[in-house]
């Protein structure tokens, strides 16, 4: 019987805790009845940052799966030093990209670069970020 080394298998579980982040239902799922209304000037309204952490964003950051700095007032230091170090556009250039094991729009894929940029910002706040 042949063994599989420890490289695949930790490659199956980080693939496996990625499935698990982000919308459960993934883009293709994504109906015009799950995309924002337009207005009667035909521009899109914007979704709660507090509804858009809680569909697409606490999967990862509300328990801190795959590395994800978590949401919260205990975790404001780690929120601080992220925007002392990283400064908030190049947040807010990672949450629209992706990076590591963040995947990109935190797979919010109909979402506005000025959505994520709210919801980035929400989350700094409940995490008291300075």
């Amino acid at each position: 019987m042949r063994r599989f080394g420890p490289a695949l298998l930790g490659g199956l579980l980080v693939s496996l805790l990625l499935a698990g982040c982000g919308d459960a239902d993934g883009p293709a799922a994504a109906s015009d009845a799950d995309k924002p209304a337009a207005d009667a000037s035909g521009e899109t309204a914007s979704r709660e940052p507090a509804e858009i952490y809680a569909q697409y964003c606490v999967n990862c950051h509300g328990t801190g799966m795959a590395g994800a700095p978590m949401v919260g007032p205990e975790h404001r230091l780690i929120w601080s030093e992220e925007i002392e170090e990283e400064g908030f556009p190049t947040l807010v250039k990672i949450a629209i990209e992706g990076e590591n094991g963040m995947p990109p729009r935190g797979t919010c894929f109909d979402c506005s670069d000025e959505e994520i940029e709210a919801t980035v910002l929400y989350m700094l706040k409940e995490s008291g970020a300075k």
